[in-house]
């Protein structure tokens, strides 16, 4: 690892500019990305299927103003990372979430669950607004989203698809507040669409950046 990197990281992080230099973030992220795909036995490969997005998912993540070149890309919003099943979409976040802890860059960390644990927890609270409300405020990762089964409302609508909820209120809080949401999914556009609704997919568009990581499957 290249000695003092981190401190250089944290030099730059109230700066409009990249945290480090490009090179240096993509080197650190993909020694990050070895140590985690050998933990499962598992060879960190750079090819043709995915060069492209890890090239973006580095320049967003070091706050390089080059990942704005691309058409409706912006720094301020979050990433919908969407692909086919086990192209590496949840791994690459959990590689941003090692570098964090590793190197103690608060800048770089996010909490995350599942789609489907917070569906699982709004069916096991009563108070069931508390669980949109909690989800609905601060920086999050929703891995899997559209995986979910639909929530069990009882008490007031009986069956919901509780992240309309959600993402309409984190829409308003993107717009009132700059709160980002970050989301994995396999679904597209079109899919994303039936599943939740235009209104919520035509504000997809103003909150994310929408990087594709596809390709086969790398889990063995």
């Amino acid at each position: 690892m290249e000695k003092g990197w981190s401190e250089h990281f944290r030099s730059k992080q109230t700066e409009p500019k990249p945290l480090c230099a490009p090179e240096l973030f993509k080197k650190v992220f993909y020694r990050a990305a070895q140590e985690f795909y050998a933990r499962m036995d598992l060879d960190f490969e750079v090819d043709g299927t995915n060069k492209n997005f890890l090239g973006h998912f580095c320049r967003y993540w070091n706050r390089d103003p080059a990942f704005e070149l691309v058409e409706n890309i912006s720094l301020r919003k979050g990433l919908m990372v969407f692909g086919s099943y086990g192209t590496g979409k949840t791994s690459s976040f959990k590689i941003i979430q090692n570098m964090s802890k590793q190197y103690g860059l608060r800048p770089l960390w996010f909490p995350s669950i599942s789609a489907q644990e917070v569906v699982d927890k709004y069916n096991a609270e009563k108070n069931k607004d508390d669980i949109i409300k909690y989800y609905s405020k601060g920086l999050f990762l929703f891995d899997d989203l559209g995986s979910e089964t639909v929530a069990n409302n009882v008490y007031q609508y009986g069956k919901e698809d509780i992240f309309v909820r959600i993402l309409l209120n984190r829409y308003r809080n993107f717009e009132d507040l700059g709160t980002k949401t970050h989301i994995t999914t396999n679904l597209n556009d079109s899919q994303l669409e039936d599943r939740y609704g235009r209104q919520i997919s035509d504000r997809f568009v103003r909150m994310f950046n929408q990087l594709k990581l596809d390709g086969p499957s790398r889990r063995k």
